[in-house]
């Protein structure tokens, strides 16, 4: 094969980074009208929720996909993107403008300090979130109203059994004619012990769905 050829497989690099605090360093090749490169950065997640960046249009090209982010710089510039994760981890970017050899593929790998089993509640919301069985546990149907006021309007859908816990992913419409903020303390008990929402603020009209875990009580 033509050594020609080959120059630009030289010039890429994949690598593996371990998440951390600090802002991860990303080389990218700055795009020009004979060649467009790209360099791909993968997070240890399932998906991606949101990117925040303070760019101008026509200095960077960004998709996500999953949990992959494919990256293009349209002029040589520099900065930072933030992206945040399904698992609610934030990672900071450092994009620097590539000169020779650039990132091909960035892998993000979990921290190592965080290679623990995740806590069974944390499992339990990612599970209705996601609306997947537990690995050990049983979801039942359901069609109770648990809250009723002039504003809000809670209807009890699904109920996840498992060892320790009892999971429970309430309907929640907003009955009024002004936007609601959901407030799960409104839910509040002695064995609650994680809580979380699909959105925290509810047009009228509009539904959303609350995640409530409690603890099993003999």
């Amino acid at each position: 094969m033509n050594a020609f050829f080959l120059l630009p497989l030289l010039l890429q690099e994949g690598r593996d980074v371990y998440a951390s605090d600090r802002p991860i360093e990303v080389r990218v090749p700055v795009s020009t009208d004979a060649q467009h490169r790209a360099t791909v950065v993968t997070f240890p997640e399932e998906s991606l929720e949101a990117l925040v960046t303070g760019w101008n249009e026509g200095d960077l090209s960004i998709e996500r996909r999953r949990e992959n982010l494919f990256i293009k710089l349209l002029r040589k510039s520099q900065g930072d993107v933030h992206v945040l994760g399904a698992s609610g981890a934030l990672y900071r970017l450092t994009l620097m403008p590539a000169e020779g050899a650039y990132d091909g593929h960035v892998r993000i790998l979990a921290p190592r300090e965080q290679k623990r089993t995740i806590p069974e509640p944390v499992e339990l919301v990612r599970a209705m979130r996601l609306g997947r069985r537990p690995a050990e546990g049983t979801v039942l149907r359901s069609d109770q109203v648990v809250y009723a006021s002039p504003e809000l309007s809670a209807r009890l859908v699904y109920v996840y059994e498992c060892t320790a816990y009892r999971g429970f992913v309430v309907r929640v419409e907003n009955v009024s004619p002004a936007p609601q903020r959901l407030d799960p303390s409104r839910f509040l008990s002695k064995d609650l012990v994680l809580a979380g929402s699909r959105e925290m603020l509810v047009p009228p009209g509009e539904k959303s769905l609350l995640y409530l875990v409690f603890w099993k009580t003999p």
